[in-house]
This record gives C-alpha cells, sequence and structure tokens, in this order.
C-alpha cells in the first residue's frame, strides 16, 4: 500500500505526510482514520488520527473520515462538521469536478484528488488546507487527465524531451542551463513520486538557487524560466502542443501530459 495524503497549509507550505500503510498498521483492526482539529492539550483528541493545529477553529474536532474498503479503494465521509469540506477531483467524467463532502455520502477518492478544509488564518491566493490524496497503486492515471494527443517522453538519462504525435512521429527538444535543471528536477520527482506529484515553489527555489541565494527568492523569480520552457515547446512544436509544465495555484509545478522514463 503505497497511498497517502500531503497537507498542506493556507500558502502552501507543506504541513506534514501522513501514510496510510503506517497508520493503519499501527492498529490492525481499524481500516480508517480520523482528520480533525487537534486540543492543545491533546487530552480529548486520542482518537484523531490527522490533527491539525488547534487554533483553526472553523476546523471541527472530527471533521472527515477515509476508510481502505474491502474493494481496495479508499472513501472519504463527513464527520458531521461545521464547514463542510470540499472535494476536487482530479479525473471528471461529466464536467463537474468539485464537491461537497457532507451529510452521510462518502465520496471514493483517487489519485490526484484534493480536499479543500477552510482555515480561519486564509492567505491570499491559497486561502484553505489542502489534503492532497495520491495513491499509484490503486488508481491508475487515466486519459481524462491528459486530453491531448500528443505525449511528452522525459528520458532522465540523456535529459532529451520527447514528443510522439499521435501518428507515432517523434521528435525532440533538449534544454539547456536553467530550463534544463528544471524540467529535470521536476522530473525527477515525478519519477519518485507519481505522476501527479506537484513540487513545492519553495524546493524549487532551494534547487534552482542553493544556500543564502534562495533567501530573496519567490515565486516572481520561477515564472520566467518556466514560461520560457513552455514558449520553447511552443515554438518548436506549434501551439497546439500541450503546456509542458503547469503551474498548481499556490503550491508549485508539476508536469503535463508528460511520460518520466
Amino acid at each position: 500500500m503505497k497511498a497517502y495524503l500531503a497537507v498542506y497549509r493556507p500558502g502552501g507550505e507543506e504541513y506534514e505526510r501522513y501514510y496510510f500503510s503506517s497508520m493503519m498498521e499501527a492498529s490492525p483492526s481499524e481500516r480508517f482514520i480520523v482528520i480533525g482539529r487537534g486540543y492543545e492539550d491533546g487530552e480529548f483528541d486520542r482518537e484523531t488520527d490527522i490533527k491539525l493545529p488547534p487554533e483553526e477553529r472553523l476546523i471541527s474536532r472530527k471533521h472527515l473520515r477515509i476508510e481502505l474498503k474491502e474493494t481496495g479503494y479508499f472513501w472519504v465521509k463527513d464527520l458531521d462538521s461545521t464547514h463542510p469540506a470540499l472535494l476536487r477531483k482530479a479525473i471528471s467524467s461529466n464536467g463537474d469536478n468539485i464537491f461537497t463532502v457532507e451529510g452521510e455520502t462518502p465520496h471514493r477518492l483517487e489519485n490526484g484528488d484534493r480536499l479543500l478544509l477552510q482555515s480561519k488564518f486564509p492567505v491570499e491566493g491559497s486561502p484553505e488546507w489542502v489534503l492532497c490524496f495520491y495513491d499509484p497503486d490503486q488508481t491508475e492515471v487515466t486519459s481524462d487527465i491528459y486530453p491531448s494527443r500528443n505525449k511528452y517522453e522525459y528520458d532522465l538519462s540523456s535529459k532529451i524531451l520527447y514528443l510522439r504525435t499521435t501518428g507515432s512521429q517523434v521528435q525532440q527538444i533538449q534544454f539547456t542551463a536553467q530550463k534544463l535543471k528544471i524540467v529535470d528536477y521536476i522530473a525527477r520527482k515525478v519519477k519518485e513520486e507519481g505522476e501527479l506529484h506537484i513540487v513545492p515553489y519553495k524546493k524549487l527555489i532551494s534547487e534552482l538557487w542553493p544556500g543564502e541565494e534562495s533567501y530573496d527568492r519567490t515565486t516572481e523569480h520561477l515564472r520566467p524560466p518556466v514560461s520560457g520552457i513552455n514558449k520553447e515547446v511552443s515554438q518548436q512544436w506549434g501551439d497546439e502542443a500541450p503546456k509542458l509544465i503547469y503551474s498548481v495555484h499556490g503550491h508549485g509545478y508539476r508536469l503535463n501530459n508528460c511520460i518520466v522514463r
């Protein structure tokens, strides 16, 4: 079981990662975890597995329950919270991708889904707590996420990006300098974490400007080189080519439509 929940504070800073395998192995008789707000002294939150900060008063003491069913899928259900969470689906078959998690109706979680919890301390551009669900073993990434007929392939050994079109024609592009460093770093993280992995802005800044250089760098410094990568792809392969790198607002960057070899 490789499923885990990556939790981000408002503003995009990673709070913690929770691996379901280790959490459920600690309590073999239970196949679920409870998410909620912790108590200052910890006296009354012993049944809460993932504890968010006590000062987050818009999050209930017991807010959500994620359960592993016998089918092998995880389902999320509201626990009579005051401010129900929103579920943003990574894959949408009918155009709707945001649902309110409330009442008795459970929702099946799929790889890349995000749970959004209101914060008492919102940050402009990223006002909620974001709980990113990843389950690479049990949920395959379907073609709905990648609607384009073109598919990128990035080779880690040669550091070359290939474009495979519907006619099976293969074209290639080799980035240089800072652009190569960005593409290669994101690709390596995708290889380690899965196709939908988002590289946080701060991690990418530290990679590009190590040590003290990173102190005065912000997301504004990332935009020109990332935009330059997508522009270079567009110039070589045309406007119909999908963006190689997507910005996930408030969190970081991920590869789009790309297989890492």
